[in-house]
């Protein structure tokens, strides 16, 4: 009976934390509300562990790596050049993981609901690329203990990040089925927004952005609705593959 009440409180935490969130425009919004200068640099090195989790930050990552760091800027008032220090500077060791989470948790007493936000928002980081590595999941695991989140909790968690992907990944699968039946190829620069004339600077650029204002993690993160998310991700994969497009068309790698 005590085991059935702690999953049925674990599953009830998860389900008002996401809800809380979703309710309040999602967890960047969340960081925009509470978080001071001493805490920014916290989380800015924890997403330093995260990002090199697996050894490479890719250009997705780095989009919304960036993105964060504009926003922590807004907030705090702390420099981006000081913020990317940091981050640089804690990139280099995830072995320590742990001990930084530990000690961020105890200076700020996380609550349990915020340990839970926290944590989604690096999942969010783990997850963007499509693939959550065993590097990425120790490190992700290392915060969690650091955090006071137990294996159970850290398990739903990710159980629900991976539901959610393998979602998205049916649906990546339907559009590309769908779009062997069209007759005519959308023209990749229309896709992209963006003139024939453009350089690839400023193609890549304009892919940035559009990865930012369409990939379904940060929009999740923003308390998106599910038919948004699927509706951008179908446009997510129409952006991919025009900008794969266009950099083969020019030679780039």
């Amino acid at each position: 009976m005590a085991s059935f009440i702690f999953y049925a409180f674990v599953f009830w935490v998860i389900y008002w934390i996401f809800s809380k969130f979703n309710a309040q425009n999602g967890i960047r919004q969340e960081f925009k509300r509470r978080v001071s200068q001493d805490e920014a640099k916290f989380l800015i090195a924890l997403l330093a562990k995260v990002a090199k989790g697996d050894g490479r930050v890719n250009e997705l990552e780095a989009g919304l790596i960036s993105e964060t760091l504009d926003d922590m800027v807004i907030q705090t008032g702390v420099s981006r050049d000081d913020l990317k220090a940091i981050f640089n500077t804690e990139k280099q060791n995830t072995a320590d993981a742990y001990e930084l989470a530990r000690e961020y948790a105890t200076k700020f007493r996380l609550d349990r609901q915020t340990a839970i936000a926290r944590l989604t928002f690096f999942l969010n980081l783990a997850y963007i690329d499509g693939d959550f590595s065993s590097d990425e999941r120790a490190v992700i695991s290392d915060i969690a203990r650091g955090f006071g989140i137990d294996d159970t909790l850290l398990g739903v968690i990710i159980y629900r990040f991976e539901k959610f992907y393998t979602n998205q990944r049916q649906n990546n699968s339907n559009h590309q089925s769908q779009n062997r039946y069209q007759n005519t190829p959308k023209d990749p620069y229309a896709v992209l927004e963006i003139s024939r004339d453009a350089s690839f600077s400023e193609i890549k650029r304009k892919y940035r952005e559009l990865v930012k204002r369409y990939h379904p993690d940060i929009l999740m993160g923003q308390g998106e609705s599910e038919s948004v998310i699927e509706k951008s991700t179908k446009k997510l994969q129409e952006i991919n593959e025009a900008y794969e497009k266009i950099k083969n068309e020019r030679g780039e790698k």
